[in-house]
């Protein structure tokens, strides 16, 4: 037996079906909107303690309210109710009591004054007989615009609800402008935000102007969600903008006003956002934030589905424009606390990809004490479909079609079915969900699910669900679950008659669960007044917290029990602390950024990889800044040396006595200042006392050969100055990626081992690596293949040296992307490679430490993380297969991954046919290649390619069995949230305690850049065996790319980090 079954619609009498059928002067050809459907909203509207059902539908007069009559049977009560809706258009709806007597309002929004639509928002007051009144002009609500959904809540904390009116632009959407016009007004398009003064004037009145709403035809309004996400008392505004335009997070200013706030803290958002819900899905007091979008799960649709913009066109919108980075699939927001920042984690939590979504609900359907999440889904057509875009762009080219001014049955027909399933998640209460839609009964109902509501309709102590789908009767699910639950109602003591705004906590040994009562979720869409809670196991919680919206506040610790529950605001009192329950998180290392001086900024020069290279996975060129640590002068503080992109000079950064830095430029050395500087290390080459310094260059913008890869060397002159020495060293014209330091010879002097990364113009051929032998007199030799052969290695983007198997003789440790972990065991001064199996990754970093402290060295390496659209693991590994498929001299590097152990090409027929113009000849079609393997879409070319993999995506620990062996533990999942660069080991902490950097911008837009990762604490405890989190420091954000420690004045250790285009951070 499923979890939900679908209700007989004879059973429950719900026979409401929104129709939508085209017809001339409104259809998906004329209104963009025309297939988002209708809303459905839940609560007990006569207060006899059943809930009660209100739907909205596209067409005059169809809108219907059920009355709950018990056991799931209902009766249709909207001719004598009075609430059939007398508007053109009817989208979202909402129930509150706006009156404030104790009854259900319902509010409905909808389109008009376009389209030849007429109507206004609706305001249904309950008479408390089961009939009611439309009074929106009465109170001033009567707004008649493009209105997609409308929220009540009390923003000003005065003790009455508010009213904000989410609107939709009625613009093109491909009309792209500056963001500087968000300050223009649209009557029609703009977001309304309503004082309520009813108990003063009568009425609502319109702040918008002077409350930092925006109010411009910018806005694609689709989704609205109220929280307190900064946890400081006052409820702030997330509102999902369609297309191009951001999401908006306005956060409340405590004096009636907002003020939006996004990029501050958030990565980025989804493309396509629809609805959008809060709540906290991972039980860490902190409410997150997911919207949805339009990412088909399946191979074959996501093959025809036009998504994520041309990578030049959108750097141009993101740079000329002033949008932030959007990208087409649900976005799942996880608060890092207090709202500082959010690390987007759709991807790595199991929810990115549920077709065209519309309405997500977090609640907890299985009652496990976990929140579930339930995400409706479908169109009626699918107007994205490539080769229906195809099929216009050639009719118009054709018949000179205007698709504006004249309705064309046949373009409409050539649209494909876009029918979809709604999406059941059962959540872990950690990190994410899995999809189980099949084993809780939703996975064959296939149809077009828009607004939906949840809310136990039988008083059994479970969660249902009823969907307002297009063209098809309501659909009711009845939750058959076991475990136990309560359901806890709010009574207010003021206007705000059922608490709406309220927090309630619920703690026991194990865990605390957490909801604020907002009934405004989904999508066009509400749910009753009532929190519900499962309790695992008939587990009880100790206690109850209720922080009500005006900052009194009760704890419960007796008469708790099952089922129903009511609390009373007139119970509490005193004033809540926020700020002392919601303390910042204890960061083991300070951000003293503001307190040091220091005069440099990393500037990455303005080279796409891409442009050269398009089928490559993603960019070579953003890899630093690296850095490296000496007391170059011997005053006792250490200094360091950064690693510049191009174009900007060699820079030593000297610490003086106060504790700020003074750059030291110095000379230019052949073609220093044009290098891409990738890593350095300070060492005494001359045994002269004194550190010289080796500077790696790389990047991908040189061809093999070019001057500006040469390395180079700088020599101390002994009084904190250096001299150029390029003479000493080998002439080694690549790009490469990492320096290491060792004495393989033991003869006393520093011998360096040299990685080697790409060639630019052939990504994906193993590269060879070099060992440069000092002669003591820092004069350096390439080492001959007799004592290390490290041609062809790969490519390498990371090396170390440690004595591995404890013989006394230091080993070459080496990490790649598409590389197995190899290692160089030194033999007596030659070196025997040998590789740990089943190891190959994309693998970014590795640091050489003891994790357990068993005297045998172990590995931390740093890889491209779960976070991400690549796979790789149980389902088979990632690969990358390389070749010049169509002979025009060049290579192509084709990214599959494997699904049902078959492989499917990472990126689609067009990013494919930029490079390949041969598939553009041989498929005509999208859906001619839309689900099938690699090998169909490549047929006879298929052959003779250079094969190569990634078994885990894992960031990891290879820990040493002391016997030639290592085992593989992952990091915690808090690790997994993007491609880590750089771990530090932490000082005066225990000795197996560490924090990791990373993030990653440099992919196309279908891939996403990786945002994710704060700073991360995290250990190995030898008890458990295991790692541990330990925390993260959430606000800081950027691409890390290394961190070291020096020393300071004294004595005492500084720790700097570095990230790529952006500027140093200091911690102490």
């Amino acid at each position: 037996q499923t979890l939900f079954s679908k209700i007989n619609p004879i059973t429950s009498n719900i026979s409401f079906t929104n129709e939508l059928k085209e017809k001339d002067g409104i259809s998906i050809l004329y209104y963009l909107y025309y297939y988002n459907g209708g809303g459905v909203a839940t609560g007990d509207i006569n207060n006899d303690g059943l809930i009660d059902i209100y739907f909205t539908a596209n067409s005059t007069g169809k809108n219907k309210l059920y009355l709950n009559k018990g056991d799931f049977k209902f009766e249709d009560i909207t001719d004598k109710s009075g609430v059939k809706g007398i508007s053109d258009w009817c989208s979202g709806v909402t129930m509150a009591d706006v009156n404030a007597d104790g009854y259900l309002d319902i509010y409905v929004s909808t389109v008009s004054n376009k389209y030849g639509l007429k109507g206004h928002n609706e305001l249904y007051i309950n008479n408390k007989n089961g009939t009611f009144t439309e009074e929106s002009s009465k109170y001033g609500l009567n707004t008649a615009c493009f209105s997609t959904q409308s929220v009540f809540f009390d923003y000003d904390l005065d003790g009455d609800l508010d009213c904000y009116i989410l609107n939709q632009s009625h613009k093109p959407h491909a009309n792209i402008v500056n963001i500087s016009n968000r300050a223009n007004y649209d009557s029609l398009s703009g977001d309304r935000l309503f004082r309520n003064d009813v108990a003063t004037t009568g009425k609502f009145t319109d702040v918008t102007a002077a409350s930092g709403i925006y109010q411009s035809n910018l806005g694609y309004g689709l989704g609205i969600s109220i929280g307190d996400l900064n946890n400081d008392g006052w409820d702030d505004i997330y509102i999902g903008n369609d297309f191009h335009e951001n999401d908006y997070y306005y956060v409340n200013q405590q004096n009636g006003t907002f003020k939006e706030v996004g990029a501050d803290h958030f990565g980025h958002y989804s493309r396509f956002s629809m609805g959008n819900d809060i709540a906290d899905y991972n039980n860490d007091g902190q409410l997150d934030v997911i919207t949805v979008d339009m990412l088909p799960p399946d191979e074959k649709t996501l093959k025809t589905y036009g998504s994520d913009e041309n990578p030049d066109i959108y750097k141009v919108k993101l740079e000329r424009n002033g949008y932030q980075k959007q990208y087409s699939r649900n976005s799942l927001h996880k608060n890092n606390g207090n709202g500082v920042t959010f690390s987007e984690v759709g991807l790595m939590g199991g929810v990115s990809a549920t077709d065209w979504s519309w309405a997500p609900l977090f609640a907890d359907f299985d009652n496990d004490g976990n929140k579930d999440l339930f995400i409706s889904s479908g169109i009626v057509k699918r107007p994205v479909d490539l080769d229906y875009v195809q099929f216009v762009s050639d009719m118009k080219s054709n018949k000179g079609l205007d698709i504006t001014d004249k309705f064309d049955q046949e373009v409409i027909d050539k649209m494909p079915d876009g029918s979809s399933h709604p999406f059941m998640f059962k959540g872990d209460g950690l990190h994410g969900f899995t999809d189980v839609s099949k084993e809780w009964g939703t996975a064959n109902m296939k149809g077009y699910y828009t607004g939906a509501s949840y809310a136990d309709f039988n008083n059994d102590g479970k969660l249902d669900v009823i969907i307002n789908p297009i063209n098809e009767k309501a659909v009711l699910l009845k939750n058959t679950s076991t475990d136990s639950s309560m359901a806890i109602s709010l009574k207010g003591n003021t206007a705000n008659t059922f608490g709406i705004g309220a927090k309630v906590y619920l703690f026991n040994q194990s865990k605390t669960q957490y909801q604020q009562l907002m009934l405004t979720r989904g999508f066009q869409s509400s749910t009753a007044p009532e929190l519900h809670f499962g309790l695992p196991n008939g587990q009880l919680p100790d206690s109850i917290l209720v922080v009500w919206p005006n900052n009194t506040f009760q704890l419960i610790k007796q008469n708790i029990g099952f089922g129903k529950m009511q609390i009373q605001q007139d119970d509490a009192k005193g004033a809540f602390n926020f700020s002392s329950f919601f303390q910042s998180s204890k960061n083991l290392l300070t951000n003293i950024s503001k307190d040091v001086l220091v005069n440099w900024v990393h500037q990455e020069n303005d080279f796409i990889d891409h442009n050269r290279q398009y089928l490559i996975p993603h960019q070579l060129s953003s890899r630093g800044p690296k850095i490296a640590v000496a007391d170059i002068n011997k005053d006792g503080l250490e200094d360091f040396f950064v690693c510049g992109a191009s174009e900007q000079p060699n820079t030593i950064l000297v610490q003086q006595a106060n504790g700020n830095f003074e750059k030291m430029i110095l000379p230019n050395s052949g073609m220093s200042l044009h290098a891409e500087k990738v890593d350095a290390v300070f060492f005494d080459a001359n045994l002269d006392g004194y550190q010289d310094l080796y500077i790696v260059s790389g990047g991908n913008q040189y061809d093999n050969g070019n001057p500006a890869l040469l390395d180079h060397f700088y020599l101390s002159n002994g009084k904190g100055g250096f001299v150029p020495s390029d003479h000493l060293i080998p002439k080694l014209a690549f790009n490469k990626s990492s320096v290491t330091t060792i004495d393989f010879d033991k003869d006393g002097d520093t011998d360096l081992f040299i990685t080697g990364l790409a060639d630019a113009a052939k990504y994906g051929i193993a590269q060879s690596s070099y060992l440069l032998v000092n002669n003591g007199k820092a004069l350096f030799t390439v080492a001959p293949n007799s004592i290390i052969n490290a041609d062809n290695l790969g490519m390498a983007t990371s090396s170390t040296s440690a004595d591995v198997n404890n013989d006394g003789w230091s080993d070459l440790i080496i990490a790649g992307e598409w590389m197995k972990i190899t290692l160089f065991q030194n033999q007596k001064g030659k070196f025997k490679k040998v590789t740990i199996p089943n190891s190959s990754g994309l693998w970014q970093t590795i640091v050489q430490t003891d994790v357990n402290n068993d005297g045998w060295i172990d590995f931390l390496v740093g890889n491209w993380g779960h976070n991400t659209k690549l796979s790789a693991g149980k389902n088979g590994p990632l690969k990358l297969y390389v070749k010049d498929f169509d002979n025009n001299g060049s290579l192509e590097q084709v990214m599959c991954y494997t699904i049902n152990n078959n492989e499917y090409t990472f990126l689609g027929k067009d990013e494919l046919e930029r490079a390949l113009p041969v598939l553009k000849k041989a498929y005509l079609k999208y859906g001619e290649v839309a689900g099938k393997t690699v090998q169909y879409m490549f047929y006879d070319l298929f052959k003779d390619y250079i094969e190569l993999d990634a078994v885990t995506l894992s960031s990891v620990c290879f820990i040493n069995n002391g016997k030639g062996g290592f085992k593989m533990f992952d990091l915690p999942k808090e690790l997994q949230m993007a491609p880590i660069y750089s771990f530090t080991k932490m000082m005066n902490q225990k000795s197996n305690g560490f924090v990791a950097f990373g993030n990653f911008f440099g992919v196309i837009p279908y891939e996403g850049q990786y945002d994710a990762l704060q700073p991360t604490y995290f250990n190995f405890n030898q008890q458990q065996n295991k790692f541990l989190f330990e925390g993260i420091i959430p606000d800081l954000r950027g691409e890390f790319r290394d961190a070291k420690w020096l020393c300071n004045r004294d004595n005492k250790k500084l720790l700097v980090a570095t990230r790529n285009n952006n500027t140093l951070v200091f911690f102490e």
